[in-house]
C-alpha cells in the first residue's frame, strides 16, 4: 500500500502484523496515521489465493487463511520431530495417519518422556537438598510420566499393527496375480464343462428321439393284423396335426397290414 504522508510504499501483510497506530516508514521515516477503514475500502484483495473465495477486507481474508481456509498448503504441527511434509489442511486428516507422521509423533512423546524424567530427576535431587514441600508436584509428573507411558505403548502398538498389516496387504498384493491366473483357468474349465453338458444334452435328445421310434415300430407290430382289416389308432393326434401344419412332418404312416398270415 502507499503511505498518505510520504507517498512510500509499505508491505500490506507487516502492516497488518504490526497493528500500529502510527506508521513509520521505513525508507523516511515520516510517520503517517494508521486508517483501518480506509485500508479495507482502497487497499483490500479480498479473494483467497488458494481456494478462490472472495472478502471485502484484508482483515476477514487473513483471518479465513490463519484460521479456516481449506486449502491451504500448510506444515505439519510436529515438524519439530521429523515431519517435514507440507499437506494440504483438507487433508490433514489422512495425514495424521501416515507412518511419518506416526514416527515423529513417537519421536514427540519420546522427547516428553525424557523431558518429563529429568525433570523428575531434578525434582529428586531438590527434595535431597531442600526441605521445600515439593509432593505435590511429583506426583503430578509422576501421574503424568505414567500417562504418557501408556501412550507410548499404544503408539508402539499401533505402528507394530500397521507395520504387520502392510506386510500382510504386500503379501495379499503379491497373490492377487496368482489368483487371477487360477480364475482365468476354473472359469476355462467352466466354460469347458458346459459346452460337454450342451453336448451330452444334444446327444441325449437324440436318443429320446430314437427310443420314442423304437417304441413305436415296437407298438407297430404288437397292432399288425392278418385278416386285411385295420383298426388305426393314432396318438397324439393333436400334436401331429401341429406338426403337419408347420410342415415339420407332414405325413405319418399306419403299421403294416395283411390279408393272410402268408402275405
Amino acid at each position: 500500500m502507499q503511505l498518505p504522508k510520504c507517498g512510500h510504499r509499505y508491505c500490506q501483510t507487516c502492516l497488518d502484523i504490526e497493528q500500529e497506530t502510527i506508521i513509520k516508514c521505513q525508507q523516511c521515516q515520516a510517520e503517517s496515521l494508521r486508517n483501518d477503514e480506509h485500508l479495507d475500502q482502497f487497499h483490500s484483495n479480498g479473494k483467497c489465493e488458494y481456494c478462490g473465495e472472495q472478502f471485502n477486507s484484508i482483515n476477514k481474508l487473513n483471518e479465513h487463511k490463519v484460521f479456516k481456509c481449506r486449502h491451504l498448503i500448510v506444515d505439519c504441527i510436529l515438524k519439530g520431530f521429523g515431519c517435514n511434509e507440507r499437506i494440504i489442511r483438507v487433508e490433514m486428516q489422512d495425514h495424521y495417519l501416515t507412518q511419518q507422521h506416526q514416527h515423529a509423533l513417537l519421536n514427540a512423546v519420546h522427547q516428553m518422556l525424557s523431558q518429563l524424567n529429568d525433570r523428575q530427576t531434578d525434582i529428586e535431587h531438590s527434595r535431597t537438598t531442600t526441605a521445600g514441600p515439593c509432593n505435590s508436584a511429583t506426583a503430578q509428573s509422576e501421574e503424568l510420566y505414567e500417562m504418557l507411558s501408556i501412550l507410548v505403548g499404544g503408539i508402539e502398538t499401533l505402528a507394530n499393527d500397521e507395520q504387520r498389516l502392510a506386510t500382510e496387504a504386500l503379501k495379499m498384493q503379491t497373490a492377487i496375480p496368482t489368483l487371477t491366473e487360477e480364475l482365468s483357468k476354473v472359469k476355462l474349465s467352466v466354460e469347458e464343462s458346459n459346452a460337454f453338458l450342451e453336448g451330452v444334452k444334444h446327444n441325449q435328445a437324440i436318443l429320446n428321439q430314437d427310443l420314442l421310434s423304437l417304441q413305436e415300430k415296437i407298438n407297430d407290430l404288437q397292432y399288425i393284423s392278418y385278416d386285411g382289416t385295420l383298426v388305426w389308432k393314432i396318438g397324439n393326434f393333436h400334436e401331429k396335426m401341429i406338426d403337419a401344419q408347420s410342415e415339420r412332418q407332414t405325413s405319418i404312416y399306419s403299421s403294416p397290414f395283411y390279408s393272410s398270415p402268408n402275405g
